[in-house]
């Protein structure tokens, strides 16, 4: 990576411009705090959506305006094969990238992509990584009554358990937008967390159904693939630049406090041999700071509930008022 090693020696040299001033209104850390596991000083969650196939609105696309068919639903080629390379390619890239780096990493897998691909989500798991729950299909959730909605959910647990033998502990919505009833129903379903939610660099505790603890472990929309490549056309130097400066400060701030990186990648953006140098670089680079702990999010959700739970903040949920 052309900046990384640069960003690295500048860094040490003279630090980041005005971090010291924001690091001395924290805390001092407390000798022998239990951030994380083993003393860790930084989770840094991978996320690697599998979304192939799995059901989206855009597969579908009306005939040209001003024809006879402009009102007739048309299979859309380029993106359902934009979305299948995925499978074919993006993934088992992704995994070999994971094996080469050591990493463990969540899935987040769309049902639709499961029955589609069911020996890909089985080899994902036996490689070590989380099976994260999504819904049946990569569709809109939050406007759908809360009983639509649980079966929605619930058909794509199913279409998870079906093919590994295991139900998930880990949610996300598409665009992580859930409904109001969502982290309830989710909590019902017998999930642990969501990562559908960016308003803290930590994980924290949001009360469902009641006073039943449920966990939050954010997923940053500024540093995902997804938002750089296709959304935003943005370039690879601002890719890995915006990882380097993510890192950067959470590992100072992480001197003082809980903190947590999130790095989303997604099977047909990551998984392409332009972007992938990319990633690895960065996933390199950063695993050699000392105390870095790259985590499953089922991991760090595990940890934020239970030993790590007098350090967790709680909240409650963020609904307009």
């Amino acid at each position: 990576m052309a900046g990384l090693a640069r960003r690295a020696a500048l860094g040490a040299a003279v630090g980041l411009l005005g971090l010291p001033a924001v690091l001395g209104a924290q805390p001092a850390r407390r000798p022998n705090t239990a951030f994380w596991p083993g003393g860790a000083r930084l989770a840094i969650g991978v996320c690697m959506m599998f979304e192939a196939d799995g059901g989206q609105p855009a597969m579908w696309q009306n005939g040209p305006p001003g024809t006879p068919q402009a009102g007739t639903r048309f299979p859309n080629l380029p993106a359902i094969q934009g979305r299948t390379y995925g499978a074919k390619e993006g993934v088992p890239r992704l995994l070999d990238l994971f094996d080469r780096r050591r990493i463990r990493v969540s899935s987040f897998m769309i049902g639709e992509s499961i029955r589609r691909h069911p020996d890909l989500a089985r080899e994902i798991v036996a490689r070590g990584h989380e099976a994260g729950g999504r819904a049946i299909r990569h569709a809109p959730q939050f406007h759908l009554p809360k009983d639509q909605e649980r079966e929605f959910l619930r058909e794509g647990f199913e279409a998870l358990r079906t093919a590994t033998g295991l139900w998930p502990r880990g949610f996300n919505a598409q665009g992580l937008q859930g409904s109001v009833s969502t982290n309830d129903l989710l909590q019902e379903l017998g999930l642990s967390y969501s990562i559908d939610d960016r308003s803290r660099d930590e994980p924290w505790i949001q009360k469902v159904n009641g006073d039943r603890d449920f966990c939050l472990v954010p997923y940053m929309g500024h540093v995902n693939d997804l938002n750089f490549f296709q959304n935003q056309q943005r370039s690879l130097d601002d890719y890995e630049r915006m990882l380097t400066q993510e890192f950067e400060v959470l590992y100072e701030e992480a001197q003082a406090r809980r903190r947590m990186m999130s790095v989303p990648l997604h099977d047909f953006v990551a998984g392409r041999p332009a972007v992938l140098p990319s990633v690895e670089r960065f996933l390199h680079w950063a695993g050699k700071h000392p105390g870095v702990w790259f985590a499953r999010r089922d991991e760090i959700a595990e940890w934020a509930l239970g030993p790590g739970r007098a350090l967790t903040p709680v909240d409650a949920p963020l609904i307009p008022g």
